[in-house]
């Protein structure tokens, strides 16, 4: 494992406390999955990362709703016919 160190990344850190209704992220509660996206975002970064880390909330699922939250944030290109990933 010598030098991928730098590549770990804790989900912890950076995942969002709640979904965009209000419900807590919390452990068996949200799907972590990944989205390739080339928007100017995650262009910026490095080759392999390209994409958006996703967080599905189940609460909103059970309500009968779909929310997603993104990292990085989602940004559409500048005339891009497709807004999201």
């Amino acid at each position: 494992m010598a030098g991928t160190q730098g590549l770990r990344v804790r989900v912890e850190d950076d995942s969002p406390r709640e979904c965009p209704r209000g419900h807590a992220m919390r452990a068996g509660q949200t799907i972590v999955g990944w989205s390739p996206c080339q928007c100017p975002p995650c262009l910026q970064r490095g080759h392999g990362l390209r994409g958006h880390r996703t967080y599905l909330c189940r609460d909103c699922h059970d309500d009968g709703y779909t929310t997603v939250a993104y990292f990085p944030y989602h940004v559409p290109a500048i005339g891009a016919e497709i807004r999201w990933p």
